[in-house]
């Protein structure tokens, strides 16, 4: 047994090093994460502030000129699957929030975008305004290279990000929303 001490006591010191630096190194990536992502919410906010849509029924909006404090731009497209999953609560979201929130669709449809729009609305029962997006010209400005992708707005200031399928009725996100409409 004395004979393997010394083989224990180095194996257990490399085990604590490399435990370590993996915390290290999660910590260290963690906090690269929140700089990059800090950086992406200025430019979303900077961007919310120029913003000018064209409505696949051809009606502008500038999202800064809206009458709610809460704006949701949901960029979606027909063959996105987690996309089609999350209009539910999406539509449920839209609806508790009723005249506080209004929810942009900004679809990247390639081909024939005001088709698929009109489709997936009825199909999904969305009354949400929908902008086409057939050459990425928006989601490129936000720097988008995936769907679904959501970003929720509190009076022109990012509150929320979604970069994967998201239920908008979650406890989380409603916390959010509720305490940022009460500190008025």
């Amino acid at each position: 047994m004395k004979k393997f001490f010394p083989l224990l006591i180095v194996v257990l010191g490399f085990s604590g090093f490399l435990t370590a630096q993996l915390v290290w190194d999660k910590f260290r990536l963690n906090a690269q994460q929140i700089d990059q992502d800090k950086g992406k919410y200025q430019l979303f906010d900077t961007l919310y502030q120029g913003l000018t849509f064209t409505t696949h029924d051809s009606k502008k909006i500038e999202p800064k000129h809206l009458n709610t404090p809460l704006v949701m731009m949901n960029f979606w497209a027909s063959w996105c699957l987690p996309c089609l999953k999350e209009f539910p609560s999406l539509v449920a979201f839209q609806k508790k929030y009723g005249d506080k929130l209004t929810v942009l669709g900004i679809n990247g449809d390639e081909d024939e975008p005001n088709k698929h729009i009109d489709k997936i609305s009825k199909e999904f029962k969305l009354t949400f305004p929908q902008i086409p997006d057939p050459k990425s010209e928006i989601s490129d400005k936000f720097l988008i290279t995936s769907y679904p992708y959501s970003i929720l707005y509190y009076k022109g200031k990012v509150i929320h990000v979604s970069q994967k399928i998201q239920d908008f009725m979650d406890p989380a996100l409603i916390i959010k929303v509720e305490s940022a409409l009460s500190s008025k």
